[in-house]
């Protein structure tokens, strides 16, 4: 047992000395002290539970480097399993206290890297190990800090879709108000002449030789109808449907965003008098379930120009992801 514990300091001695030599040149590693090659050759085995298994287990660990990862595979791992079964064993609270450094630097460096479930793993190992560890509050409000950072950097990328798919549906509503004004104004296709029953003798008349004509008569000029501007009738009160004047664009539902959901739903509902939208309801959704909830709260903010009577109207709600 002496052995190992000697192996062991002499493995953690090597190890300190090369991050020291690391740390001295010009272009520290940003990486952890632990060897990528040997975390590759390292997977996660099925847990040891026996004693000489754990020791054999942590002899290996630590001439692989492989200090405090991969999880459940490390010397760290080992020792603790190890303390587990044998608490009054000074030489293993010693081990446990040399792998303590490397353990706050793996902690460090996940924060910076943005790894925030290994840094939480890492500082649990800590914390089991050494609950009195002079490091262990700095390290804990250092990932806390990281992880609130996070959550804002979510929010504001959930903010930043919601804006532009506010920008997209704003020009979305202009150009379909452009259309619906062009097709105001267009004109209306004159109604094709309808022959009088007469028309078929005049045209004979006409087609006949002039010997053969009486002499009295006389063909009567054509008549020819005067081409009226054409007009398009003002709409009426019951077919017309309200300008809209005011459409917040929706929230995208959470769960389809993270899902990265794409979808549209038919909502109907009726203009009040006073540009209000009452009783809306989902006619059709694709995917059905996911934007409901949302297209209806839009619907209810809508506002239209006032009229005189109530008016049924539909439209489509649209969820599209941003770029990004």
């Amino acid at each position: 047992m002496p052995d190992m514990f000697s192996n062991t300091r002499r493995a953690l001695s090597a190890a300190m000395l090369l991050g020291l030599l690391a740390a001295c040149s010009d272009e520290a590693p940003q990486a952890p002290v632990t060897s990528g090659t040997s975390l590759a050759a390292a997977p996660i085995a099925a847990p040891i539970t026996d004693e000489a298994g754990l020791r054999a287990a942590a002899g290996k660990a630590l001439a692989d480097q492989r200090f405090y990862a991969p999880a459940g595979n490390s010397a760290l791992d080992h020792y603790l399993a190890l303390r587990d079964i044998r608490p009054d064993d000074a030489n293993l609270a010693t081990a446990l206290l040399e792998l303590l450094p490397y353990a706050v630097i793996g902690i460090e460096q996940a924060v910076a890297r943005q790894d925030l479930d290994e840094a939480s793993r890492l500082l649990r190992l800590l914390e089991r190990a050494d609950p009195q560890a002079p490091s262990l509050r700095r390290l804990a409000d250092s990932l806390a800090a990281a992880n609130a950072s996070a959550v804002q950097a979510a929010a504001e990328a959930v903010a930043k879709v919601e804006r532009d798919e506010a920008a997209r549906q704003a020009e979305r509503d202009e150009q379909a108000a452009g259309l619906a004004s062009r097709a105001a104004l267009a004109p209306v296709p004159e109604p094709a002449a309808v022959a009088s029953p007469a028309a078929p003798r005049q045209a004979a008349a006409d087609a006949a030789p002039a010997a053969v004509r009486p002499a009295t008569a006389r063909p009567a000029p054509p008549v020819v109808a005067a081409a009226a501007p054409a007009t398009v009738p003002p709409p009426t009160a019951a077919t017309a449907t309200p300008s809209l004047l005011s459409a917040p664009s929706p929230r995208y539902p959470l769960t389809a965003l993270r899902r990265k959901l794409e979808g549209q739903v038919t909502v109907q509902f009726t203009i009040q008098p006073d540009g209000s939208v009452a009783a809306p309801r989902v006619v059709s959704a694709d995917p059905p379930g996911i934007f409901d909830e949302a297209a209806l709260m839009a619907a209810s903010r809508w506002r239209f120009e006032s009229g005189s009577r109530s008016v049924p109207s539909t439209r489509v709600v649209q969820f599209r992801l941003g770029e990004g």
